[in-house]
């Protein structure tokens, strides 16, 4: 393994993709929903929730995300999701400005017992994170069924080691793909989204069909998706807060010996190999006599492209990339077509992993 150089993201190197010279075409066979609701008034219901909880938050318009992945969800729904992402953005960076490992196993600890304990037990004195994480736990508990709380906290609970394990990778040196795979799965926190999902498809979905395995390789296809479209989208971000040697382009160029450009290249076909992978599970989860699992497999991946739309046009990311100034970024566009992989070449990856994905694919296509 060569040693990473530090990752520096550009428009430029973006452009370097095929045909993407003024416009970023992002394979995804999945539609953008739209939602009626006003997401700028949800938006800002979300970022004053965290001010009256004392933590510092500005706009970064989740609420236009959230309401794309689940364009059937009643508004109370969307709210509860958009403070859930608002706070676990927030709790992210604050650990990535205080990465002391020692103190951050404590704080985790507090806050799992926030997720497990009853509404009066105590909590830490001046923890601002416990308190506001009691109160959305109320209310997420009048938005998900009682299934659906225990899918959600075992997931937050996976996320919250999750950012032990990438501060802990931090302290040495760039990790290889297959730690940074196990670790990034963990903290990336998106399969606490799927409990959103599952509460608006209008009938109940059994954990023990969630942890089916082709059910579960479906799930982690379309939210591993979300998550290099995140980390291609932080890599100016992680750069400027010192945190990039656990970015996918990263830990691509450390284990190949690339450019910025050319990991950027390789992580994009990755991309498109998952999203090829999770189109072709969704086809036959879609066929499932399992009406929840069919459902499930019908509405989940709206999170694709709710997440590249709101990647795309965030200030979250935008500030960080020299890309506020109007005609400076690529426009980005959904395109039917991958650019970097044939859809229907399904050789898995040589990463264990993530290969299993496909592996359940053909043992499911040949019962």
């Amino acid at each position: 393994m060569t040693a990473a150089q530090p990752i520096d993201i550009s428009s430029a190197d973006l452009q370097t993709l095929p045909t993407m010279r003024h416009e970023i075409a992002v394979y995804c066979p999945f539609p953008l929903r739209s939602h009626p609701f006003d997401t700028w008034a949800i938006d800002g219901q979300a970022v004053q929730w965290c001010l009256d909880h004392r933590l510092v938050a500005q706009r970064m318009g989740c609420a236009d995300g959230i309401a794309a992945a689940l364009p059937h969800a009643p508004e109370s729904t969307i709210i509860a999701a958009t403070k859930w992402f608002y706070w676990g953005a927030l709790v992210d960076d604050f650990w990535d400005d205080h990465p002391d490992l020692k103190q951050m196993v404590a704080h985790v600890g507090a806050l799992q017992r926030v997720m497990y304990t009853g509404s009066d037990a105590p909590l830490r004195p001046g923890d601002e994170w416990a308190a506001s994480l009691r109160d959305l736990r109320r209310e997420l508990e009048t938005v998900l069924t009682a299934a659906e709380m225990v899918w959600f906290r075992g997931e937050v609970a996976a996320w919250l080691e999750g950012q032990l394990w990438y501060t802990a990778l931090q302290h040495g040196a760039t990790p290889d793909l297959g730690t940074y795979l196990g670790m990034r799965w963990a903290k990336c926190g998106a399969a606490t989204l799927v409990a959103f999902t599952a509460a608006t498809m209008g009938c109940e979905l059994p954990i023990s069909e969630l942890d089916d395995p082709p059910v579960r390789a479906f799930i982690e296809a379309v939210m591993w998706a979300c998550t290099i479209i995140n980390d291609v989208g932080s890599a100016a971000k992680e750069r400027d807060a010192g945190t990039a040697k656990t970015n996918l382009i990263t830990v691509l160029a450390a284990a190949h010996g690339l450019d910025t450009a050319a990991a950027l290249i390789k992580a994009w076909q990755l991309y498109e190999r998952i999203v090829s992978v999770a189109w072709h599970l969704q086809q036959q989860l879609r066929a499932d006599p399992r009406p929840a699992v069919a459902r499930l497999a019908a509405d989940l991946p709206a999170w694709i492209p709710a997440g590249i739309h709101w990647a795309a046009t965030t200030s979250r990311y935008r500030e960080f990339t020299g890309t506020s100034t109007a005609g400076t970024a690529p426009k980005v566009t959904l395109s039917q077509t991958p650019i970097l992989w044939d859809r229907d070449n399904l050789t898995p990856p040589p990463h264990p992993e993530i290969a299993w994905w496909w592996q359940e694919l053909a043992e499911k296509g040949s019962r």
